[in-house]
């Protein structure tokens, strides 16, 4: 992910307001089960934006670390989680450290590779930078079921004022495997105003469990949530696949 979003840079100490961590607390304990499952120790949280989630598995007992392209994300992380957890990388660079034991990718981040091409490179890297019977999550977009629909959230400001963020965002599909994401973020009190366009790519969960498959992983699964469904009618997935044991 080379291009800078100002939601992840110019706004990202605004990030927790329209985006509250409570917000994904099931996700997470999903993710957090799944690791538990794998017997996972030591895990890295790719795109861990303001370290929500890293925060999380430090809490559960997890040896966990987070990184992120964005240095402003990265700077709100540690915020949260003091220095060393959090590390300015993008996910095509992932490897070099000690062998991981999960490696999770949240939100969508990993339909920010450019392509396909893009996407069996990071990857590879995710494969080789786990340990035998490692686990891979990876949650992304599926524009075949998006309709393009504009939701709106409404969060309180930072003094607690009700409603003073606002928050409006659609997801319009391009085709198969792409998306355009539209962001507006306004911070009424603050007189703060965002309009963006995040161009979404291998938004498509089938096709991402085809490509962990290609580069080794085995056992890959979709689910249509946290919940372990079908995939369905959903509009953001799961895959989840595992790097094989040592024989």
């Amino acid at each position: 992910m080379t291009q800078a979003f100002r939601l992840f840079g110019d706004f990202a100490h605004r990030y927790d307001l329209h985006t509250p961590p409570d917000h994904y607390r099931d996700d997470h304990a999903f993710v957090l089960d799944e690791f538990r499952a794998a017997g996972a120790r030591r895990i890295l949280d790719v795109g861990c934006g303001t370290g929500v989630f890293v925060e999380k598995a430090l809490t559960a007992g997890l040896d966990a670390h987070g990184i992120d392209a964005a240095p402003a994300m990265v700077a709100q992380a540690e915020r949260r989680l003091g220095p060393g957890r959090a590390a300015v990388q993008a996910m095509e660079e992932i490897g070099g450290g000690p062998a991981l034991d999960g490696i999770c990718a949240l939100s969508w981040v990993i339909n920010y590779a450019a392509n396909a091409d893009a996407a069996i490179a990071i990857l590879r890297r995710m494969y080789g930078a786990m340990a035998p019977g490692g686990r891979l999550l990876l949650q992304c977009a599926h524009a075949p079921n998006m309709q393009a629909a504009v939701f709106e959230d409404r969060e309180p400001g930072a003094d607690g004022t009700p409603d003073d963020v606002v928050f409006l965002f659609q997801f319009a599909p391009l085709g198969p495997d792409q998306v355009k994401a539209r962001y507006v973020y306004a911070g009424k009190s603050a007189g703060e105003l965002l309009w963006e366009e995040h161009a979404l790519n291998i938004a498509n969960a089938e096709l991402l469990a085809r490509l962990a498959g290609r580069v080794g992983f085995s056992g890959v699964r979709i689910y249509g949530s946290w919940r372990r469904d079908p995939l369905g009618g959903s509009v953001s997935a799961w895959v989840v696949a595992d790097r094989g044991a040592a024989a």
